[in-house]
């Protein structure tokens, strides 16, 4: 989330420089800029019109057959990103879950699974079309491809892309089936997939979800314990102080939070922090500020001595939270 270069001797002797003339410079630099101008123009032409012919539905036909790979996934995940039309197409929908839910069943192709899961994330709708007249459903889907005996890039990538669904939802998808399955996925014994169990529950409503999360409160991976946090903090829930304190003290966070240099190390804080702020914000703008009273005295000491966008956010979080009773 680097390289090391090689140092090449230089000889024992080199030759008088002398400054370059002007038709030099033209040669070296501005001839070969225009070759490569014309090149990088004829390059992108024909790339579009590679790109036009190889739309969404020759994507499907590939991933349905036996030369399917994760790289078509992948691309087939960019191209929906990059299209509103794309990301609300209902049939394309239905038809990916359909695949998704024919492959979990063998897992013969681990990555491949892991990549159509991410593909799901991308979509803009959940109004899945029925495939072949038996109808599909992308967050049952979706949810089966959590289940423990699946390999933990794909319960990561379903995960992902229930929070994707949910974060586009404002919160309000409320999904038996999915809050069960994540719930099942925070006990996890992988860290990574507790971590991202517990982010995207914090995009599902109900309380059952909430339950869950106020129960990863106390995980052993901080990550766990910040993402839960973080989720019912966007809820207001005053159970979630503790880690709050933990979170909203860059001193506790330098503690525990260890990269590689101090930038990484820092950098990692302040989008911590920034993330806890943000879901205090969203607490009071929905009508639950207990929780950031309880944390006004946090607020405040970033208000001045936090990083520099930690500050502002800090800043504008004390206006709008109401004054102590």
């Amino acid at each position: 989330m680097s390289e090391t270069a090689q140092n090449a001797s230089l000889p024992p002797e080199l030759p008088p420089v002398e400054a370059p003339t002007a038709g030099f410079i033209i040669q070296l630099f501005v001839i070969p800029a225009l070759i490569v101008g014309v090149v990088v123009v004829v390059w992108l032409l024909f790339g579009k019109l590679a790109g036009g012919e190889r739309d969404a539905r020759s994507y499907v036909e590939k991933l349905k057959g036996d030369s399917a790979d994760w790289r078509a996934a992948y691309e087939l995940a960019n191209l929906i990103q990059n299209d509103s039309n794309l990301a609300q197409d209902g049939e394309l929908l239905g038809e990916l879950t359909a695949l998704l839910d024919q492959e979990l069943r063998t897992e013969a192709n681990p990555k491949f699974d892991q990549f159509l899961a991410l593909t799901l994330g991308g979509f803009k709708t959940l109004d899945a079309k029925p495939v072949g007249g038996k109808p599909v459903d992308t967050l049952a889907t979706l949810a089966s491809a959590l289940d423990a005996k699946h390999a933990s890039p794909i319960r990561i990538a379903a995960a992902a892309s229930l929070a994707k669904h949910g974060a586009r939802l404002d919160g309000k998808l409320e999904s038996e089936v999915a809050v069960k399955a994540l719930a099942e996925s925070c006990q996890a014994s992988e860290p990574e997939v507790r971590q991202i169990s517990a982010y995207a529950l914090g995009f599902l409503g109900g309380e059952a979800a909430s339950a869950t999360l106020r129960g990863r409160l106390n995980d052993e991976d901080r990550y766990v314990r910040y993402n839960a946090a973080i989720a019912l903090g966007r809820q207001g829930d005053p159970m979630a102080v503790s880690v709050f304190r933990e979170i909203l003290s860059p001193q506790a966070m330098a503690q525990v939070i260890k990269f590689e240099t101090k930038t990484e190390t820092d950098n990692k804080i302040e989008e911590i922090e920034l993330e806890g702020l943000e879901s205090l914000q969203t607490s009071i703008r929905v009508g639950h500020a207990t929780l950031a009273k309880l944390l006004r005295p946090e607020i405040e000491a970033l208000s001045k001595g936090g990083q520099s966008g930690v500050r502002t956010r800090a800043n504008e979080l004390l206006q709008q939270l109401p004054a102590s009773e």
